[in-house]
């Protein structure tokens, strides 16, 4: 008798949690976006990032444990290069689109028999949706050249929350206010991927590479403006859903908080850490000379 109140309540949070999506990730799912690869596929998005996550965790470490590092600079340099042209297509495509319309406009959902426009921002997210799962190559090449320092959890977190986020704007409001993270994100991954591919060239190359900070920098600014973008569109007139203001704006805080983290101890700390460092050993070899 004293469990049952504790039964009936989790029993309510699964039905609530599961009529939220059903009202907001199928009912509101257009029928010829559904049809789009991935789309509608919801168990298949989840094998695939968990399968990643498992990957990246345990069978990775396990398969190189003791082996050599794989010299991938072959495949990793057209790869990022390759990421680097189809961001630069997605972006022109959203912004060639965006420029065009007005700011009602821009809060319209996806309309298939009325709206070309709208449709077209729906169908190039979905493109960029796929971009998400190609992109989660860099973790593998990462466990695969054992570069364990770069797989921080930043960026196991994002690269297995992103695609999902994705999903779910293309299952929720396609085409209007949602497209704004795509946009961002693809001129983001642009100059990141071009980071990448000339890193990738070889030591020597990365020695003379400064603007690492700066593309960690960039990424930071696109969350701020996204959160701004977001939280501006209701004095617009944007008739929003809920779970698209609250959803978009959590997670580009979320996001935010995790990349200053990141920044705070990658760039800063680590920064004065070796200073100190250095001036420790320029007074080691003084006072060494000293007593000579």
């Amino acid at each position: 008798m004293e469990t049952e109140p504790c039964v009936r309540s989790e029993h309510n949070w699964v039905q609530d949690l599961a009529d939220t999506y059903h009202r907001n990730l199928i009912e509101k799912t257009d029928p010829v976006v559904m049809q789009w690869p991935l789309v509608g596929r919801d168990r298949l998005n989840l094998f695939i990032i968990f399968c990643y996550v498992m990957f990246v965790n345990i069978i990775g470490p396990r398969l190189m444990k003791n082996r050599k590092p794989f010299d991938l600079r072959w495949l990793m340099v057209p790869y990022n290069i390759a990421l680097v042209i189809v961001n630069f297509y997605v972006f022109i495509e959203f912004l060639k689109i965006r420029l065009v319309l007005s700011h009602t406009d821009s809060c319209a959902t996806l309309d298939l028999k009325n709206d070309s426009n709208i449709f077209r921002l729906a169908e190039i997210t979905w493109w960029f949706y796929l971009t998400k799962y190609i992109e989660l190559a860099d973790t593998v090449f990462f466990v695969l050249r054992k570069k364990d320092r770069q797989l921080s959890r930043l960026h196991l977190v994002h690269h297995s929350t992103v695609p999902l986020i994705i999903f779910g704007l293309l299952r929720s409001e396609p085409g209007g206010a949602n497209t704004f993270f795509p946009l961002a994100n693809a001129f983001v991954h642009c100059v990141m991927y071009t980071y990448y591919a000339v890193s990738a060239l070889g030591d020597d190359v990365t020695v003379h590479l400064k603007f690492k900070k700066y593309v960690t920098m960039t990424q930071m600014i696109q969350f701020i403006l996204v959160l701004c973008y977001v939280a501006s569109r209701p004095f617009y007139g944007c008739n929003l859903s809920t779970i698209s203001i609250y959803g978009n704006m959590c997670l580009a805080g979320f996001f935010f908080i995790l990349f200053c983290n990141f920044y705070w101890n990658e760039y800063l700390v680590n920064k004065e850490e070796a200073r100190k460092q250095a001036l420790l050993n320029s007074e080691a070899s003084a006072n060494g000379k000293k007593t000579t």
